[in-house]
């Protein structure tokens, strides 16, 4: 069975995914949530195997929140279902280590499918009708380390010296968080250490440490 959390501002949209799934003896709904916030303390509970969001909607980080429990909680995989057909958005998403990402706009056939292909262990991008536009990003992403803005901002601080705490304190998140920001870079940059991520983050045009640290 196929534990599934959901998370949407608008309890409307939490009923009809959850009367979809629900349709379907393999998955069960074991909680919802307004936002992402009111939703960690829950995942951590209730251990979901998949957690189905809008990440571009309602209150906070939500990327940065994203980040935070795909490290904290391995196991929850993160889905995002969206209205947004930004690549920016995307990208970030992609960044943050989301596994599926559909448009709500999508067949609920596309749905059910995209659930259990990442509750498998693969990976959605979006719905098909436009996934053809990230295809090269995606390569890009998973070929040559693709940063996320966030990711981005943090080696420039790595760079300009600030300790775990600093950075914590400037972007105001927890230490926690800028560590496993930081294992992430790694992994996508298939480096070692921050020595090595700032190198190859100013080879790669990642970050200018000519720049003051303020403005990376």
């Amino acid at each position: 069975m196929i534990k599934v959390f959901l998370v949407d501002e608008h309890p409307i949209i939490r009923k009809g995914i959850s009367v979809v799934l629900e349709e379907f003896a393999e998955f069960k709904v074991v909680g919802e949530a307004n936002n992402i916030e009111e939703a960690i303390s829950q995942i951590g509970e209730l251990k979901p195997d998949l957690v189905i969001m809008d990440a571009f909607r309602g209150v906070g980080d939500n990327i940065e929140n994203i980040a935070m429990i795909q490290q904290k909680y391995d196991k929850a995989k993160v889905f995002i279902l969206t209205a947004s057909t930004r690549e920016q958005d995307f990208l970030e998403a992609l960044g943050a280590g989301v596994r599926g990402y559909l448009s709500k706009v999508s067949e609920v056939s596309e749905l059910l499918d995209a659930v259990r292909l990442v509750a498998a262990d693969g990976t959605v991008v979006y719905s098909s009708k436009v996934a053809s536009i990230f295809d090269s990003t995606i390569k890009q992403a998973n070929q040559s380390g693709l940063l996320s803005t966030r990711e981005k901002e943090i080696l420039g601080l790595v760079a300009h010296g600030l300790s775990n705490k600093e950075i914590a304190d400037r972007c105001y998140v927890s230490e926690a968080t800028v560590k496993a920001h930081l294992r992430r870079i790694t992994e996508k940059m298939n480096v070692k250490n921050r020595a090595e991520a700032v190198a190859t983050g100013i080879e790669r045009g990642f970050i200018e440490i000519g720049r003051n640290s303020s403005d990376t």
